[in-house]
């Protein structure tokens, strides 16, 4: 059933939800970002990074799926891309491809950050990203 979220038409409440919390974080966000190889995401997302080797920011492409745990989520296509994410010319389109389940905690990717990198929790990002989703499941009609 599609929800709305400032305005904005999105295919399911849990997509809605989470375009409500990148906002409560200050993440920037647009939807439908093209399509890399046979996978589509959801979400291009930018969030700031202070880290003197990152630059300002990092990118991923989030796919919103509904899996209750990080358990659940397997092997996700999306997640195949690590590190980094080419389009099919070559060129950059964002640092890492991420699945965003049904609560903050299912939230994952793998990056590099720093001098290393790996797989990175939501909670590693957003410090009240608890109290932001409830917040946003408010916010969506």
């Amino acid at each position: 059933m599609a929800s709305y979220y400032k305005g904005l038409q999105f295919n399911t409440a849990l997509q809605a939800q989470w375009a409500a919390f990148f906002d409560l974080a200050r993440w920037s966000w647009w939807t439908n970002p093209r399509a890399i190889e046979n996978w589509k995401s959801d979400f291009l997302v930018t969030f700031p990074c202070g880290h003197s080797e990152c630059g300002e920011s990092h990118t991923l492409l989030v796919t919103v799926l509904p899996v209750p745990t990080v358990e659940e989520i397997n092997s996700f296509a999306g997640l195949a891309h690590s590190y980094h994410v080419d389009d099919a010319d070559g060129e950059w389109v964002a640092d890492a491809s991420a699945l965003f389940g049904s609560n903050p905690e299912t939230a994952t990717w793998e990056m590099s950050h720093g001098s290393g990198g790996g797989v990175e929790k939501l909670s590693d990002w957003v410090d009240e990203a608890d109290d932001f989703w409830k917040k946003a499941a408010t916010l969506i009609k």
